[in-house]
């Protein structure tokens, strides 16, 4: 009989972590995959037990769930605010290399730096490109073009060469 309440148990706890994956997931294709695994996940939890056989679990056998949230909330938001400003100065590198690919400019290196403010925005740093020596002479090129296209100023640094 403890073995089918510790088995009831595990169930409801994969329902609930289920449930808030689900509404963590952004919306669109990510989420209709996450409901997909979910739902495998589940199905397994629940027929387990009969794949095994549910007489061949000992009863005297202990299996602790620990529903304690493992990160604070605080630590939560941190931590979707660095992913966030992660992927925001990866879409923005991202860009920068698409315009510039436009122009056949084919940079070694595109560095963005952000950081997330107090209110949780996100700012840019700094933007750095650098640029082989064949590149040299396109420096206020590369400049104008991120310049127009994204309304951040570079900073441009030319291999074997200054800052620009």
């Amino acid at each position: 009989m403890q073995t089918i309440r510790i088995w009831a148990a595990a169930v409801c706890a994969a329902a609930i972590a289920a449930s808030v994956a689900q509404l963590a997931a952004p919306e669109g294709t990510i989420q209709k995959a996450l409901r997909c695994v979910i739902g495998l996940f589940f199905v397994c939890c629940v027929v387990s037990p009969f794949a095994k056989g549910l007489a061949a679990w000992p009863d005297s056998a202990e299996i602790s769930v620990d529903l304690s949230p493992q990160l604070s909330s605080e630590q939560l938001t941190q931590e979707i605010d660095r992913q966030t400003a992660q992927a925001f100065a990866e879409n923005v590198r991202s860009i920068v290399a698409d315009l510039l690919e436009e122009q056949e400019i084919f940079p070694k290196e595109i560095q963005v730096m952000v950081h997330v403010g107090e209110d949780s925005n996100i700012y840019i740093s700094s933007l750095s490109i650098r640029l082989g020596e064949e590149f040299g002479d396109a420096t206020e090129t590369v400049s104008r073009i991120v310049q127009d296209g994204t309304g951040i100023t570079p900073e441009i640094q030319v291999e074997g060469g200054d800052v620009a």
